[in-house]
């Protein structure tokens, strides 16, 4: 491959190499390139006109892009980083023009900052840096999380916890130990239950025996996506379990930063802003490389901007605008998504309490697109992902597990839809099983909970099986497990109605379920 620059970069390109004292004609046009690709800068070859081509030439694809091993040039490298980031296979002659433009572009850039900076005082030398330290971070769309330092002063419940179900059809008790390891290794749980089954009031009956039982020590989060919340009808439960009912949309907001995932050490930070950028990816639509590389950088200079400190969303979304008015980009979804966290989604006040102290029903009303809603509950489990993931696993002391949170994730079948939710839930649930967090999944068939790259069941020691539409023999064995006797349980299913539950521990049981309601009306709550 031959490329000759123009007449114009040829000039840029000595003055740049004469600063740098760089040796190698080729490390210059390098650094250009990747410059303009990190700025999302994005060439569309027929409305653009070609440089000229009266400046330096280059013969070879060594001389230009280096060699790797044994001679071997580089250009496969720089060719996939291009066709990654226009999202397609270039050809070679696109490849050259684009490469050219690219250069161009990036020549001027570097230029630019070239000419504002104090170069006596090593201001070229902090461009150069700034940029090696970002990187060109061109990784598939995976929902991850980032990891932070060990810490070992998280709060933990160190003694027994036991919830009810409800009572099997002979009247005795069904009383789960959920952090004795006689009984569980795993402490998570899924519910499943068509609507009108009374999965909703079986689960804030087990989060209020939770609460009771563990002296409110215990925190959680429930996360209601159907929004269905009023907090004058909710009042019982939120006074039995102490818990801070927060609807988005009326209330201002949730006293959260959702930046306080990032980790703020620098040999860190880079990984979990990467992070941040795929859950930001994952729920807004039509985000594309180009797209993610612009908010990486966005991100990455706000945080070298503020020094030590958490931005705001608001920050963020000032410094979008400024960058799409600077480049001429007509707001496009990435620049939507990112304004609609700002209408009074999250309160990022830097005096806020740890959102892990007091435990939260988050109402996520329709008012609110899925999107921002799917986008909300990923950004917190993100923050609470990554939160436990950086601390120790904890210490069983004879057959007592210590716990240390529950969050439960209502209607997670719409999530489950999502390839990268999907990623991001089985990640929680494998991570956090030995950091003592109760992961409760609720959807409203067993079906849900098998995907076809990951079961979920398989993550879940405690599948209970409420009332479902598809009450198929298969689909419900294999959510709560194998039965000793198939016999029996397909006995049990046909049993199957509203307010009623099955389980399968040592053997299938059918349970008449412990209802919020009814507690509440028998202890008067």
């Amino acid at each position: 491959m031959r490329i000759r620059t123009s007449k114009e970069n040829d000039d840029l390109l000595y003055k740049i190499k004469t600063l740098y004292n760089f040796k190698n004609d080729g490390i210059v046009p390098r650094i250009a390139y990747v410059y303009s690709l990190m700025s999302g800068k994005l060439f569309k070859l027929e409305d653009e006109i070609n440089p000229d081509s009266g400046g330096k030439e280059f013969r070879d694809a060594k001389s230009l892009f280096g060699t790797i091993v044994n001679g071997v040039p580089n250009t496969i490298i720089y060719k996939v980083s291009l066709d990654q980031h226009y999202g397609r296979n270039t050809f070679d002659d696109e490849f050259s023009k684009l490469f050219k433009l690219h250069l161009n572009h990036g020549l001027h850039l570097w230029n630019k900052e070239i000419e504002e900076s104090n170069i006596s005082n090593g201001g070229h030398i902090d461009i150069i840096l700034k940029a090696v330290k970002k990187g060109l971070l061109l990784r598939k769309n995976i929902t991850k999380v980032g990891v932070a330092p060990k810490r070992k002063d998280t709060k933990e419940f160190k003694k027994p916890l036991s919830f009810s179900l409800g009572n099997t059809e002979d009247g005795s008790n069904v009383v789960i130990k959920i952090n004795d390891l006689r009984e569980f290794d795993n402490r998570n749980i899924a519910i499943a239950g068509m609507a009108g089954s009374g999965k909703t009031q079986l689960i804030k009956d087990i989060l209020y025996q939770i609460s009771r039982n563990s002296n409110h020590e215990l925190k959680f989060v429930f996360f209601d996506y159907k929004g269905e919340g009023n907090p004058e009808q909710l009042k019982p439960f939120l006074n039995a379990t102490k818990c801070d009912f927060v609807d988005i949309v009326n209330d201002s907001g949730i006293k959260f930063n959702p930046f306080l995932s990032i980790n703020l050490d620098e040999k860190q930070r880079p990984f979990s802003i990467k992070a941040f950028v795929d859950t930001i990816a994952t729920f807004v639509p039509s985000v594309g490389v180009a797209q993610k590389n612009i908010l990486t950088n966005i991100i990455t200079d706000l945080f070298d901007e503020k020094n030590g400190t958490y931005p705001t969303i608001n920050e963020l979304f000032k410094k979008f605008e400024e960058y799409y008015e600077e480049n001429n980009k007509k707001p496009d979804t990435l620049y939507a998504g990112i304004q609609d966290l700002t209408i009074n989604i999250f309160d990022c006040n830097p005096n806020n309490i740890d959102i892990l102290e007091n435990s939260l029903y988050i109402n996520l009303p329709p008012a609110l697109s899925d999107t921002l809603r799917q986008l909300v509950v990923f950004l917190l489990l993100r923050y609470f992902n990554t939160f436990f993931s950086s601390t120790n696993d904890c210490e069983p002391k004879e057959h007592i597990f210590p716990l240390r949170y529950v969050i439960v994730i209502d209607e997670v079948h719409i999530y489950l839809k999502n390839k990268n939710a999907r990623k991001a839930l089985e990640e929680l649930l494998r991570l956090l099983r030995s950091k003592g967090v109760v992961i409760v999944l609720l959807s409203q068939g067993v079906e849900d909970y098998k995907t076809k790259d990951f079961d979920f069941a398989s993550q879940v020691k405690l599948p209970i099986c409420l009332n479902v539409q598809n009450k198929d023999y298969k689909s419900i064995s294999s959510f709560v497990g194998t039965p000793s006797s198939k016999y029996k349980l397909e006995t049990e299913i046909k049993k199957l109605d509203s307010g009623k539950g099955l389980i399968n521990l040592s053997e299938p049981k059918m349970i008449k379920l412990r209802q919020f309601w009814k507690t509440v009306k028998q202890e008067n709550l």
